[in-house]
């Protein structure tokens, strides 16, 4: 059982890997990296956070996002805002440039996966999410437990 475990988490990797490399070519002309679009989705979804709050929500170091806000911000696309909370942690927000070009990037996502979506089982994609959060919750506790 270990090694099926094993070889899903080597799987995992593999396609993580897969999908960030389709996401710089998708959006290489943009100036858009995999890690600036994620940077860019939580901002979208969650709406202004800070770096250390866009750190935590991504697993990443904070020094990792800073790098993505600061290209974000020369390419005008994600805009500081004082924090009333914390006087040294700004808040960060897409700007409407930001906004617009994250809209255009879901769209073309969105048409792509719907040309994907019919070659697969969806009852092996609710399954196949099942499994993820099963595995996250359980690395989650581990992590607790260390």
């Amino acid at each position: 059982m270990s090694d099926d475990l094993y070889s899903l988490i080597r799987d995992i990797r593999r396609t993580f890997a897969d999908l960030r490399a389709f996401s710089d070519r998708m959006n290489e002309a943009e100036g858009i990296t995999a890690a600036r679009r994620a940077v860019m989705e939580h901002l979208a979804v969650s709406g202004p956070a800070t770096v250390p709050q866009v750190a935590d929500a991504k697993g990443v170091s904070r020094q990792h996002i800073q790098v993505s806000v600061d290209a974000l911000l020369a390419l005008g696309l994600v805009q500081v805002q004082d924090n009333p909370a914390h006087r040294r942690s700004p808040l960060i927000s897409l700007s409407a440039t930001g906004a617009a070009r994250f809209a255009a990037i879901r769209a073309r996502e969105t048409a792509l996966l719907d040309r994907l979506a019919p070659d697969f089982d969806q009852g092996l994609v609710a399954t196949s999410r099942a499994v993820l959060s099963d595995l996250r919750a359980a690395l989650a506790r581990l992590s607790s437990d260390a």
